[in-house]
Formats: C-alpha cells, structure tokens, sequence
C-alpha cells in the first residue's frame, strides 16, 4: 500500500492533522507522531520519510504558509516528483481565510493543482485514501484533456459574457443551463465562466448531483459532504422546521463562498421542477446569502425553466442549450478525431460528420468506432453511429454482452446513484480487473466523477434506468457482500461519519429490509425512495402503504413536492391492493396526477371505460404525459381497441426504443391491423430490438411476440404453436403467454386446447382481477367457437364496465365467428 507524507504546521497539529492521521492509520502516513523519534523531526528524518513516501500531502493554513519548515517539505516534495520518486502531490486547504489565489501559495502549485478547502478531517482522510488508491493503479492519463475539448456554442456564450459585464445588473448567483442529458449543459457552464474570466481554465468546480425524489435534506447533506464547512448536527431531519432548514443550507453556500468556489449541480427534477418551476427552499436559499454579487452556483438542467420566475430575479442567469448545430458537430468531431490521433481526410470527415444529429457523446462514439474498427469497417458499419441516440443502451451493453463480470459490475454499479471508492472496492475488491474496467467506463463516458475532488463515481442514466427498469439482478457473491457492508454500517453510524453515498444507500437499503433505525438519522426521500423501489422492483404493497403512513406524520416538516412523490405512490400501491382507503387518499391529489391514479384505479379493478375517461383527461391537463398514455396504450389492449392504442403505442415506442413495455405494446397493434402487409419491416424490426436487450422479461415478451407474428402475418401454425407452447411451459405463471396462446389456438380451431387454457386461467383470476373481463371475453370466444353464440352474447353483456363501442366490436366478433363443422357439440362453461 502506497504511504503519504502529511506536511503541516505544528499549530494545526492538534486541530486537525492528527484527526486525519489517525484516520489514515499508521502504516498509511508518515506523520511526526508515528514516524518520527519523540516528536522531533531534522532534515534528515524528513528526507528518509519523503524518500518512502508515495504522495505527499500538504495542509495549507496561514501558519503553514509561514513555517518555513513546510516550505522545505514542500520544496523536497517538488524535486522528488521532478526525478518521479514521488508520485503525486495533494494539497489541502485547511484554513478557511486561505484562498488558491493566495500569493504566498507557489505558482506551480496554483497553475497546477485544484486546491480546495476542507474543513473536516475525516472528508480530508477519505480524499487522500482515494489519492493513495490512485497511485496503486493507472489512471487513464487523458481524461482531463478529453473533458477540455469544447467547440461551438458562441452564441449562448457571447450572450453570458454580455450579462455578467452588464454594469446595471448585479452579477448572478446562479446560471440554470437546461436541456436533455448529454447535450453538453455542464461544459458550457465551464466554458461560460472561463470564457468571462470568473474561473481559470484549470479550475475543477465540486459537483453534486440531485433528482425529482430528493429535496432539500439532501441538498444538505450532498453539500456537507464535499468538506467545506465546519461540523454540523445533520440529525432531526424529520421533525426540523424547513425554516430552519433553509438556515442551515444557506450557512453550507455561504461557507462555500468563503471558500471561492463554484458548485455546480447536475439537476435532474429537484431545483427546477417537471412542472417548470423553481423550488420555493432553493429561491429562499438564494435571497438568504450573504454574498449575492458573484456567481456561486452552475446547474445542469434536465427541465425547461418556465421564464416568468425569472423575468424580476436579478440574481438568475438561464440558458436553454439545444443541440449542436452542423457546423458544431463537424468541428467537434475534427478536434476529438484529433485528440485521438486520427488524420481523417476531408472526405472522411463530411461522411461521418454527415451521419451526426447533435450529441456530444454520439461524436465521442463515432471516433471511438472509427479508432477501434479502421475507416473502412466503421463506413461499413456507420448505422451504429446514426442510431447511436436511440440504441445507446444496447450499443453500450452489447459491448459487455460477452462478459458477465464486466456486466455483473455494471449492475453493481447501477445500485447507487453515486459511490465512492472505499465502497465500491470493499465489495469487489482491488483487482486489477475492476481498476481497468472502471477506467475504460470512465473514458468512454459510461461513468463519471462527482464530488468536491472526484471522489465519487456515478453511471450513466441510461444504463442505470435500463438495469433497474427490467429489474437485472447482482450475483450472489455481492449481494451477500452488500449486506455485510450494511450490517456492519448500522453499527456504528451513529458513531462515525459516512460519506453521503453510503449513508443514503445504506439508510434506503435498511428501509427495505426494515432493518431498525434510529429515526432522527432518516429523511423524507429515503422513505420515497425505498417505497418507490418496493414498488417497481419488490411489488410489496402493503409495506408501501406502512412506511407513507409513518413518513406522512411528519408531513408539516416536509417539503410539499416530495409529500405529493410519497402520496401518489402510496396512492398506486393502494390502487394495487383495491383498497378502498384509494378513494380517500386521492383526494390529496391535484391536477393530472389526480385522474391519471382514478385512471389507473379504474384499470386495475376492471373499470375500462371510466378508466379511458380518466386518463384522457390526464393527458389533457399534461400533454405527454407518459405514464398516462403508456396506461392508456394498456386499456386500449386489454380491450382490444388496437386502433386507438395505435397512434399512443408509436408514440411511445420511438420516444424510447428500449422499452420492452413500448416495444409489446406497438407490435400487437401492427399485428391486428387489417393491412398487415405494410408492417412487415416495423415488426421485424420490434422484434430484433425485443430480442437485443437480452432480460428475462424481454425474453418471455419477445417469445410471445414472435408467436403471434408466425400465426397471425406468416401463418405458420406448427411453429405458432410450438413457440406459444414453450413460452406457457417457460413462464407459467405469466398470464399473457396463455392469452397468447388462446389467440392462436383460435385462429386455428384448437377448441379442446382452448377449454384447457381456460381451466389454467380459471386458477390464476378470479373475479377481482383486472383480468377478470378478459377472462370472460375469451369463454365468450369459447363457446361461440363450440356452437353456442347465445350463451356467449350473455356472457359478453356481463361486461358492464366495457366502452360502449368496445363492446360492439366483442358483439360483432362473436356473431361472426364460424363453428368448425366438428365442434358443433355442447360445451358446458
């Protein structure tokens, strides 16, 4: 293991030093107390502990700055890095009055180095344990000089220096740059104060992240964590005044004000809200500061901002940040083409850059493609780059299709919003495997760093929705690893500092296992955040239910935004449950969310023409709204209106391909459109991309698919049938494999089949299934088929809750439905 040499002032030895020391251990620093005789150091013991030291720490005080003492350590450290007997140098400010702009700080440490204050000991400790780790293992030598490259966007730029010079306005607090992920919001944001002399080219800001489940405790904490400002009691969340809240948030901003630096956070709901609109504590936090005549805030925006909240805050610069123009991406990918030593020709470039449609990252993709493939092959190949936007996630994963550590430690990864070092390689280890496959995801974007100095590590979205959306599991070996780590983290929380990584994880994860916390330590998202995954990957209701009762005690010390996320998912889960406590909750709920959840209310308890006239209303209120139309699209099918699912199904499909959900839903319209010939091309291509993303769920849906697409376009019933077959004996428990294979034996007069199906389905629903009326659609078609229409017209009038012209077309078909000559016998239901 690598050792650092801690250099110091004796006057900050007791206050802080020793705490980092102690820390790090003994085998891990030299430090006078461990390493020196009685406390006393010469030039000679300082020399024997550089010359064995690997990294070498500087603390940087005002009396530091002055010891003259520290100034030869440093100077040693200097020549010993010069000649590579040293490896690095980490300074740390632990003084807050200090600056990196100080002069009595040597030029080559300010030009050179991203000095930052820190104010407590154990957040230093950590940062230097990640230095040391570094040192053990290669880092990718490019990376920096990759994120420098910046091209374009002169306009937006131009326009940000003309407001930060405007001598009637105070200089902004806060820049918004909003637009989808990977457009390049957080490089302009650097650009734009370089660009206007606020920062230097070198400056790294501290970056956080936030997203629609998170509030302000977690703006709290997130900001705790990057070490700025002095201990805090961060306990009580649940029963503290938001007031006092926002004092406490305004005190960690001002701290980092003293501290000169810029935070930048990557925004992902939290600050600007899906409706548009900025939250309430963030504008309080904003009036509150002290200092409000330099810019201390650079937030990356997943949301438009609606502009009438800032037409009279002076203190707000907003910039919508649209997608490269032509010019831009042909000139990104000359530079980046550069960088990676690629002497494309005029020709070359035009056909590639012709090939590019606006993203940053499908720029980087397509060198990379050249550069691993050859010009010739990459041509060839040139539909990845055009699908690079819409087909990321398989792009991405295909490249690990291969490898299942490699995917395996992708889905790790995937657990977390972010992580640092300490816990990921706790779990895995320090293998040279993981070390390499950690810098290759960072080059090639599928990481990235967070924090005040890249101590986290956080996946791409993209990645990190696909895992969780098909609910991929981890093997055995980490999850026992995980819940080692969570044992052993409930503890001693209480008594030791974690990083914010661990804490919200752990805490979530203890949730989940309702494992006993001491609840002062807890906070608002860490139960919405638990609820939200019992739901979507657990489908445990009724603990849903218990944990918004308990959270909702404290609803007067929440913020409203996140008292709304808990309610509405305490809303589905009781909607799951057909309690009629739904109905009262609901009430609670305003707007489109409001008749979407009666909307899904109705389709869970059969009601589908109610729920049609809930969700349409929904959709109204919030135009694109996507779970309202994906709901919608589920109501149409279950009631087999596949016209009116067309339109809504295509829309959803091509807003997000990977979706296997979208992807079913689309190709069982195209499958029952009367002009199936034309959809040929559309569904080969839905079925390619349901057997591409490779999950479980994907898988039984693509089996299903494919059946029907023998029966019902290619009119192959042997191999209908044997794949409708198989997908009944693989996933028995699924009820659409049955209602699949009911449709073809129908199509091809399998009666006997048909009546067994049905005594399956009998077993799996009973009357207070949303399936329920399915179920009794397919008797009706049963017994029609058996010669015995007006016992199926009776059952179909049953269907009380059927859309009027939904029940037309089940009256027309039964009518129509021709009796095979030998089964015209009498079939009891």
């Amino acid at each position: 293991m690598p050792r650092a040499f801690l250099s110091h002032s004796s006057a900050d030895k007791k206050s802080y030093v020793e705490m980092v020391a102690k820390k790090l251990g003994y085998n891990t620093c030299v430090y006078d107390e461990f390493s020196f005789e009685e406390g006393m150091k010469s030039a000679e013991e300082i020399m024997k502990g550089l010359s064995r030291s690997d990294l070498f720490v500087l603390f940087l005080s005002d009396s530091a700055l002055e010891s003259n003492w520290v100034k030869n350590e440093l100077n040693t450290a200097q020549e010993l890095l010069n000649t590579g007997d040293m490896k690095r140098i980490l300074p740390i400010i632990i003084d807050k009055n200090i600056t990196y702009k100080d002069n009595r700080i040597p030029q080559w440490l300010r030009d050179e180095y991203n000095l930052k204050y820190v104010s407590r000991p154990t957040v230093a400790a950590r940062r230097i344990t990640q230095k040391l780790r570094e040192i053990s293992w290669e880092q990718h030598p490019r990376l920096k000089e990759k994120d420098q490259i910046f091209v374009g966007r002169n306009n937006l730029t131009k326009t940000f220096e003309e407001r930060i010079d405007a001598f009637d306005l105070q200089t902004p607090t806060c820049i918004f740059a909003s637009g989808i992920r990977k457009i390049g919001r957080r490089t302009l944001l650097k650009n734009c104060l370089t660009k206007s002399n606020v920062v230097d080219d070198s400056y790294q800001p501290p970056i956080i992240t936030l997203n629609s489940h998170e509030g302000l405790e977690d703006f709290i904490i997130r900001i705790y964590d990057l070490g700025f400002s002095g201990e805090f009691n961060l306990s009580d969340f649940m029963t503290t005044e938001i007031d006092h809240k926002i004092g406490i948030a305004t005190e960690l901003i001002r701290d980092i004000q003293v501290a000169k630096e810029i935070l930048f956070i990557l925004d992902n709901g939290c600050i600007i809200t899906p409706d548009r609109e900025i939250n309430q504590w963030f504008l309080q936090i904003l009036s509150h500061l002290p200092n409000q005549d330099r810019v201390t805030f650079g937030i990356a925006s997943s949301f438009r901002l609606d502009k009438k909240y800032i037409r009279t805050r002076n203190n707000i610069f907003y910039i919508e940040v649209p997608e490269l123009d032509k010019v831009e991406r042909e000139g990104l990918l000359k530079r980046y083409s550069k960088f990676e030593k690629l002497e494309l020709q005029p020709d070359e470039l035009k056909f590639f850059g012709d090939l590019l449609n606006g993203y940053p990252e499908q720029v980087y993709y397509a060198v990379d493609l050249i550069k691993d493939l050859g010009i010739f092959q990459a041509k060839k190949d040139s539909y990845l780059i055009q699908e690079f936007n819409t087909e990321r996630v398989n792009i991405l994963m295909n490249k690990y299709d291969n490898n299942q550590k490699s995917k395996d430690f992708l889905y790790f990864l995937s657990e977390f919003e972010f992580v640092d070092y300490d816990f990921i390689f706790e779990i895995v280890g320090d293998e040279e495997f993981y070390i390499n496959l950690l810098n290759e995801l960072l080059a090639s974007a599928i990481c990235e760093h967070l924090g005040a100095n890249k101590e986290y590590i956080r996946i791409n979205d993209i990645i990190r929705d696909f895992v969780k959306r098909n609910n991929l599991s981890l093997p055995k070996e980490y999850k026992d690893k995980l819940e080692d780590h969570l044992n052993n983290f409930l503890s001693n929380y209480q008594k030791e500092e974690k990083s914010a990584a661990d804490l919200l994880y752990s805490m979530k994860e203890a949730l989940i296992q309702g494992k006993s916390i001491d609840e002062k330590y807890l906070i608002p998202s860490q139960f919405l955040k638990t609820m939200t995954e019992l739901y979507d990957r657990h489908k445990r209701y009724g603990e849903i239910v218990k944990l918004a009762d308990r959270v909702l005690q404290n609803e007067e010390y929440m913020d409203h935004r996140i008292t709304e996320e808990i309610r509405y998912y305490l809303c589905l889960a009781l909607a799951r449950q057909k309690d009629s406590r739904f109905l009262q909750e609901v009430q609670k709920i305003d707007g489109a969310n409001h008749d979407f959840l009666f909307g899904f209310f109705f389709r869970i308890t059969g009601n589908y023409r109610k729920a049609i006239e809930r969700l349409e209303t929904a959709i109204e209120k919030r135009p694109h709204f996507s779970f309202a139309e994906r709901e919608l699209v589920n109501v149409y099918l279950l009631i087999e209106d596949f016209e009116r699912a067309l339109t809504l199904a295509k829309q959803n499909y091509e807003r997000d391909k990977n979706n296997p959900y979208h992807i079913q839903a689309y190709f069982r319209c195209l499958i029952a459109e009367d002009k199936i010939n034309g959809n040929e091309e559309k569904m080969e291509e839905l079925l390619d991309n349901l057997n591409k993303l490779k999950t479980e769920k994907a898988k039984q849906m693509y089996m299903r698919a494919k059946a029907q697409y023998l029966a019902f376009h290619k009119d192959d019933e042997i191999g209908a049938l044997e794949l409708a077959d198989l997908a009944t004996k693989t996933y028995s428990h699924d009820i659409y494999c049955w209602f699949t294979k009911f449709d073809i034996c129908e199509k091809y007069d399998k009666i006997d089949e048909m009546g067994n199906i049905l005594k399956v389905l009998d077993k799996m629903i009973d009357k207070n299934s949303s399936f329920y009326s399915i179920l009794i659609n397919l008797k009706a078609l049963y017994l029609a088929k058996s010669d015995q229409k007006p016992e199926a017209l009776k059952l179909v009038f049953s269907l009380n809750n059927y859309p009027e012209n939904a029940l037309d077309k089940i009256i027309k078909r039964i009518e129509s439905t021709k009796i095979p000559r030998m089964n015209k016998r009498s079939i009891k239901i």
